[in-house]
């Protein structure tokens, strides 16, 4: 889900998108980011600075910006532009979403429309965390339902089976019929009466 929002994101604004969760693992990635999908980030510093503060940070500069001087890629670095934001989710950055420019051309396009990239990347850092907490949501109601294992639902389909042969006359009768209807044999049909105390 967040790779297709991510790729949604490239393709309309025309530059570079990663997203990375809050161990700085890169979970999505367009473009040269693409190939590097699940891989730890090396040069995480920027998204570090903004899970931390919580809020969106402009590098006009990257490799000379004082956030990236731990990087390996210092003084040499091939991003051009970067804006990155964070991922809050109850009160907790669990991630960050970054654009990059790697082109003069990415970059003239970015800084010509510097106020809506912004206002952009938050309202997509917003999409991502709504998806999230949905997806949180649908776990939560999933663990919170009702244990509907296996052994239930045997034993409520050898319960209702039982239930449609009661008006036979003779036992074995009842008996062989919901065997039948079950599909098993007289014989685990006793053994499953007795394991379910019905």
């Amino acid at each position: 889900m967040v790779q297709k929002t991510a790729q949604a994101i490239a393709d309309v604004i025309g530059l570079e998108v990663e997203v990375a969760d809050c161990n700085f693992i890169r979970i999505a990635g367009t473009g040269k980011y693409h190939t590097q999908f699940g891989e730890l980030m090396n040069a995480g510093f920027v998204y570090k600075h903004v899970m931390e503060t919580k809020q969106l940070i402009l590098i006009e500069h990257p490799g000379f910006h004082v956030l990236c001087e731990p990087c390996p890629n210092y003084r040499h670095c091939p991003e051009q532009t970067e804006l990155a934001a964070p991922l809050i989710l109850h009160g907790k950055a669990v991630g960050a979403i970054g654009l990059v420019s790697f082109t003069p051309e990415q970059s003239q396009h970015f800084f010509q429309n510097k106020e809506w990239m912004i206002q952009f990347l938050t309202k997509m850092a917003e999409l991502i965390v709504s998806n999230l907490s949905c997806v949180e949501q649908e776990e939560q109601s999933v663990k919170a339902a009702p244990n509907l294992n296996l052994a239930s639902l045997e034993k409520e389909t050898i319960r209702r089976a039982l239930a449609e042969v009661k008006d036979e006359a003779r036992k074995t009768d009842r008996t062989d019929k919901a065997a039948s209807l079950l599909g098993i044999s007289r014989a685990t049909l006793y053994r499953k009466i007795r394991e379910y105390n019905l």
